[in-house]
């Protein structure tokens, strides 16, 4: 049995008036290349949960022909996508179906509109791939496949596996990913990934953090690491155990964070210590009225907004860069 993990990359887009503006946005092309080089940290996930006795290798999308499907030999192909590359998984998707290949369909874009990808894919994963994952192949081997899995958003992350970094061409990429985290304390209405894939907020195991980094150095000496975390650092122990560990790493990174982190020298000096190069703050909007009712708990973004200068000067005083997401 042969598996192809199809990985969607890069920021494609979709709508033409934005395509008549030539996407000269500043930072707009310098993002897209640096997500364009990001590997699917889902599916090297998803292969580590795969039987031994299964063979299974992993393709970014530019690697596959868009107008013949290849004859690779696969009896099982997964697509893993967000909303941004979503009608080009469906083109593949359709022509890997098309040729008469099982298509499995998952990632946060399938989780928040699984009916619509049924219409491209044999069988649609909802939620966490990780408990799943293993029973839809069962079931795909019996030919009692289903068209739907989903997953109870209760994986522990003291159980995820070591991702299959060794499938990747690491020459390829100018960082790969590390999660360390799920989830996000706060709800905010715009948001889709902890509110969708996971129950709460929950934290990997520092020794399996660091099993991971030194996977990655052992393909690549000197690494620039991703976080993929939706909100790092919420649990200060746990943050403080961790970056005590990844300064013996001596790796930079990057990670996702909330404006928090300014009030707590302790962590910014850690985080710096260890490493960290830059983060990225939802900040969200620059007048208080774009912040009201966001975060739907607490209003929490509202009340930070006099912060933010001076929160942002604090952090980058401890020589990490600051990188503004707005909405």
């Amino acid at each position: 049995m042969r598996i192809g993990l199809i990985a969607m990359s890069g920021v494609r887009v979709q709508d033409a008036e934005l395509m008549k503006l030539g996407l000269t946005l500043p930072g707009f092309v310098e993002r897209s290349e640096v997500i364009a080089s990001l590997p699917s940290l889902s599916l090297l996930t998803l292969a580590a949960l795969t039987p031994d006795d299964v063979e299974v290798s992993y393709h970014e999308v530019d690697d596959i022909d868009r107008d013949t499907v290849p004859d690779l030999g696969f009896d099982l192909v997964a697509i893993s996508t967000m909303t941004a590359q979503a009608l080009d998984a469906y083109a593949v998707a359709d022509r890997f179906r098309a040729s008469g290949l099982t298509v499995v369909m998952g990632g946060l874009h399938a989780t928040c509109v699984p009916e619509e990808c049924m219409q491209h894919a044999d069988c649609v994963v909802v939620g966490e791939g990780e408990k799943v994952w293993p029973a839809l192949l069962d079931d795909f081997r019996s030919g009692t496949l289903k068209s739907r899995y989903d997953g109870d958003g209760a994986f522990d992350l003291a159980e995820s596996p070591m991702p299959r970094f060794e499938l990747l061409d690491v020459d390829r990429y100018n960082r790969l990913t590390v999660q360390t985290t799920r989830g996000c304390p706060h709800k905010c209405d715009f948001c889709a990934s902890s509110i969708m894939l996971t129950k709460g907020y929950k934290a990997k195991p520092v020794d399996r953090v660091i099993a991971e980094i030194r996977a990655i150095k052992a393909i690549w000496p000197r690494p620039f690491i991703e976080l993929a975390d939706d909100n790092s650092f919420m649990m200060r122990g746990h943050a403080y155990e961790l970056l005590d560990a990844m300064r013996h790493e001596r790796v930079r990174w990057f990670t996702e964070c909330d404006i928090s982190i300014a009030k707590d020298e302790v962590l910014l000096t850690k985080m710096a210590a260890a490493g960290c190069r830059q983060v990225l703050v939802g900040l969200e909007s620059p007048v208080s009225e774009g912040l009201d009712g966001i975060e739907t708990n607490s209003n929490w973004k509202l009340a930070q907004y006099p912060k933010y200068e001076d929160a942002v000067r604090t952090i980058q005083s401890h020589g990490i860069t600051v990188i503004g997401c707005f909405v």
